[in-house]
């Protein structure tokens, strides 16, 4: 049979009704493997995953409103600071910079003993006019990088996590052939 016959048809749309009424099935922006050459997504199970070594890029995102805090710059046997810096930014640690212009927060640990005190606080988005937040998530590893990562829901599949706990703005920054708009 093919799917457009007449009977099957109106099962599927049936179902699918069914489905729909129940809540199971449902609108909603989803990210998906693109491929840029052929304008279309590719299942998961068509994406081979490798790790790659990549490039650290570290980046100061400034205060909005111009305040500062104290930086730990140096520390004893112990890990604990012996010195600290007065800061207008933090600074993210990223292998992904050409992302950047879709960053809508900067996601810090909760508990991090230095920047927990900073969440809420609006950071200006470098190279642009746009301000966004700095949120408290778990997915931050203080251990990892500088300890603040940026998110950005639309070109990460982790991010795009985040960005759904914290409400964030899905931000493409790429038009179908993978080209900045």
């Amino acid at each position: 049979r093919f799917t457009m016959d007449e009977g099957l048809s109106a099962a599927v749309i049936k179902v699918f009704v069914q489905l729909h009424k129940e809540g199971l099935a449902y609108r909603d922006k989803r990210l998906v493997n693109w491929d840029p050459h052929f304008e279309t997504a590719i299942s998961d199970l068509e994406v081979e995953n490798r790790e790659i070594d990549g490039q650290m890029w570290r980046i100061a995102y400034k205060f909005a409103d111009g305040s500062s805090y104290k930086h730990p710059i140096a520390f004893d046997e112990a890990g604990a600071p012996t010195e600290w810096e007065e800061r207008d930014f933090i600074e993210v640690a990223t292998t992904r910079p050409e992302t950047l212009l879709g960053d809508t927060a900067v996601a810090v640990h909760p508990e991090h003993p230095v920047y927990a005190a900073l969440i809420g606080k609006q950071l200006k988005l470098p190279l642009t006019d746009r301000t966004i937040p700095i949120i408290g998530d778990d997915y931050a590893d203080p251990t990892k990088g500088t300890g603040a990562v940026k998110i950005t829901p639309a070109h990460d599949f982790n991010d795009f996590k985040v960005g759904k706990r914290h409400n964030l703005a899905l931000r493409n920054i790429f038009d179908s052939r993978a080209k900045l708009l």
